[in-house]
């Protein structure tokens, strides 16, 4: 046997043999990736959408208050600022952001601030929808008077956590008021210039107004006129029993009358007086003020 031979059959033998090569480990089973997995993306998918809904939804709820033609709010029990609709910013050319807190007040006339707040935390106290008045600045610059309205907003538990509110342009009537006021005011002067007693009636015949005639010669006071015993202080018993229904029947029909009564002066004495009486109606034909006049006839009767 040659020597290389030789080696090589050494070399043979000495090698490992199969079986006692140590067999390779079988595939570990597949693992799961949490991140990866279908359930997983879907309660992904799940969630982005109800995020994009409720988004949707904000977005819609905004878009509906900002259209709202009225000045919208939303504030805290204690009065600082939730949120103001777009038209507010608009009205007051106050940017968002400025109304903060209760950076809000800068808005209201400063005669009426102490008054508005005074008022919203009684109606806080409250925990029942109110309603103030106040003068909110424009844009420009002017003050013009708005309604107020206030209503609280409760979670589950019935703990009140917003008071949501509307404010409403009412100058217009506040002009109107006033113009009504100062023409009642010179109404006033006119008939206690007049030298005869003058009376108003509402349509069920009770005292609203007497001048200043009348006040003169009965003594009484213009608060006493409104009182339900103002004709029982003036008019003679006798009188007024005599004519009540014949009163009554006047006021029934709405057309004009005349009774003639014994009235009380001041000093005690009674004198007759011719009192008439015509109606005022409304656009439906209902009588809705009595206009009178007292004429002193007490020479005559005699």
């Amino acid at each position: 046997m040659s020597s290389s031979e030789s080696e090589f059959r050494k070399d043979f033998a000495t090698r490992p043999k199969m079986e006692d090569v140590p067999s390779a480990s079988p595939p570990a089973p597949e693992q799961k990736v949490v991140g990866d997995s279908s359930e997983h993306r879907q309660s992904r998918a799940r969630l982005g959408q109800t995020n994009a809904e409720s988004t949707k939804s904000e977005d819609k709820y905004r878009v509906m208050v900002d259209t709202i033609p009225a000045l919208v709010w939303c504030t805290l029990p204690d009065g600082s600022n939730e949120f103001h609709n777009q038209r507010w910013h608009d009205y007051t050319g106050l940017p968002e952001g400025a109304e903060t807190g209760l950076g809000w007040k800068v808005a209201y006339h400063p005669e009426d601030l102490e008054r508005l707040v005074n008022e919203f935390q009684a109606i806080v106290a409250s925990a029942a929808p109110g309603e103030m008045e106040a003068r909110l600045r424009r844009f420009d610059g002017e003050y013009r008077w708005f309604l107020i309205r206030a209503v609280p907003f409760r979670d589950q538990t019935g703990t009140i956590i917003y008071w949501y509110g509307s404010s409403t342009d009412i100058e217009d009537r506040k002009r109107a008021e006033e113009k009504l006021r100062r023409d009642e005011r010179e109404l006033r002067r006119i008939t206690d210039a007049i030298p005869q007693m003058i009376f108003i009636h509402d349509s069920t015949g009770t005292p609203l107004y007497a001048n200043q005639a009348v006040l003169d010669y009965t003594g009484l006071a213009v608060e006493d006129v409104t009182r339900s015993d103002f004709p029982a202080r003036i008019f003679h018993p006798e009188d007024i029993e005599k004519v009540r229904e014949e009163h009554m029947a006047a006021l029934s029909r709405g057309v004009p009358f005349e009774v003639e009564k014994r009235t009380r002066r001041k000093d005690g004495q009674y004198r007759w007086f011719l009192i008439r009486f015509n109606p005022f109606h409304d656009e439906q034909g209902r009588p809705v003020r009595w206009y009178g006049t007292g004429t002193d006839v007490e020479d005559r009767k005699r």
